[in-house]
C-alpha cells in the first residue's frame, strides 16, 4: 500500500512538471516526508529534477531565451546551494519540517491568492535572488515557486520561463548532489529510490507535454496549490 501511494505521489508530481515546467518537488516532498526523513529524501528529488530539466533544454530553440542577468542569478545560485546543503546537514529534522510546512504554507495561501506584480529590477537583485534560490535548493530542494514569482516580476514569457527554470534547477542540483556526497548524505539508498522515481518521472512528465494544451493551466495550479496546502498543514499539525 505504501509503495501504491508513493508512486501515485511521484506521478502526479511528475505531471505538474510536465504541464509547468517546475513543482515537482514542491508537490511530491510535503506527502512523502510521511514515509522519508528530508536527509533520505531530498537528494532523491533533486536528482529527479536534474534529470527532468536536461530533457527540457535539449529541446529545440528558436532563439537565445537566458540573458546575463538571468546567466547571474544562475551561477549565484549555484555557488549558495551549498550553504544550503551544508544546513541540512546539521539542523534538526523536526526543525527543517516545520519550516518547510509553514513555508509552503505562506505560498501557496498568497499563489493562491493570485497575488502578481510586475516591477523594474536592478541588476543587484538577480544575484540576490540567485542567493536565496541557492540557499533554498541546497536545503530543503524546493526554489520553484519564490523563482515563478521573481520571474513574473521581471516579465518574461512563457518560453523564457521554462528555460531559464531549466538552466538553475541543472546547475543548483549538480553543486547540490556534489555537496551531498562529500557530507555522506549521499548514499546506495539515494540511487535505489532514484532508479524507482525517474520512470514514473519520465512518463508523468510525457502525459504533461501532452495535456498542457488540453487542460486550462489556472485551473491545474490553483488544484495543486490547494493539495500543497492541505498536505502542508498536515505535517505542520503531525
Amino acid at each position: 500500500m505504501e509503495l501504491y501511494w508513493v508512486i501515485l505521489i511521484v506521478f502526479t508530481a511528475s505531471l505538474v512538471k510536465g504541464i509547468t515546467g517546475f513543482g515537482f518537488a514542491l508537490v511530491s516532498l510535503p506527502p512523502l516526508l510521511i514515509w522519508y526523513s528530508p536527509t533520505e529524501l531530498i537528494p532523491v528529488l533533486i536528482f529527479c529534477n536534474l534529470a527532468a530539466s536536461v530533457i527540457i533544454i535539449l529541446q529545440k530553440k528558436e532563439k537565445k531565451l537566458v540573458n546575463k542577468q538571468f546567466r547571474s542569478l544562475i551561477i549565484y545560485g549555484a555557488i549558495f546551494t551549498i550553504t544550503g546543503v551544508l544546513t541540512l546537514n546539521y539542523i534538526s529534522e523536526n526543525i527543517l519540517i516545520r519550516i518547510m510546512s509553514i513555508f509552503f504554507i505562506l505560498l501557496s495561501v498568497l499563489s493562491l491568492l493570485g497575488i502578481k506584480y510586475s516591477v523594474k529590477l536592478h541588476p543587484i537583485a538577480y544575484k540576490i535572488a540567485g542567493a536565496f534560490l541557492g540557499f533554498l535548493t541546497g536545503c530543503i530542494s524546493i526554489s520553484g515557486p519564490p523563482l515563478a514569482l521573481f520571474l513574473n516580476s521581471a516579465n518574461v514569457d512563457n518560453q523564457e520561463f521554462r528555460e531559464i527554470f531549466s538552466w538553475f534547477s541543472i546547475v543548483t542540483s549538480i553543486v547540490a548532489l556534489f555537496g551531498y556526497y562529500f557530507s555522506g548524505i549521499l548514499t546506495f539508498q539515494t540511487f535505489k529510490m532514484s532508479a524507482l522515481f525517474l520512470p514514473i518521472l519520465f512518463v508523468g512528465s510525457f502525459i504533461g507535454k501532452r495535456i498542457n494544451h488540453r487542460l486550462p493551466i489556472p485551473v491545474f495550479k490553483k488544484s495543486i496549490l490547494l493539495i500543497t496546502l492541505a498536505s502542508s498543514l498536515f505535517l505542520l499539525i503531525k
